[in-house]
């Protein structure tokens, strides 16, 4: 459907996709490559049954200990870091849930952490 689209100017391209579920990969992809940017919805997972929490993953949860950071900073760092056409707005629930998502963008993950990161593939398909 997007190359169909492409030629109408598509500014950008809200998917499922985190840490866990990367299973709109390809599409990403294409988005990269025209310059279209990529809004992942459920980027620290879902409360949905069915749909891994990356606050849950032990590798996540490993990770942010050493960088004393959370769980979720570590998954919307990884993300920021992962393409540069992705645009992050996650959901918030309070002022200090939103101080938290908004300093992800100062945690800097070393190049063993992005390693790990990019071995966690749980499609939720």
């Amino acid at each position: 459907q997007l190359h169909e689209a492409l030629p109408a100017s598509i500014a950008c391209v809200q998917n499922a996709y985190s840490v866990l579920d990367r299973s709109a990969e390809p599409l990403l992809n294409l988005c990269k490559k025209n310059d279209i940017a990529w809004v992942p919805y459920f980027p620290l997972g879902s409360a949905f049954p069915g749909i891994a929490k990356v606050s849950e993953a032990s590798e996540v949860i490993n990770i942010s200990s050493k960088l004393d950071a959370t769980p979720a900073q570590v998954g919307l760092a990884w993300l920021l870091a992962y393409a540069p056409n992705i645009l992050l707005i996650p959901g918030t629930s309070s002022l200090e849930h939103l101080a938290e998502n908004v300093a992800a963008a100062d945690v800097l993950l070393d190049q063993e952490s992005i390693d790990i990161l990019n071995g966690l593939v749980n499609s939720t398909k």
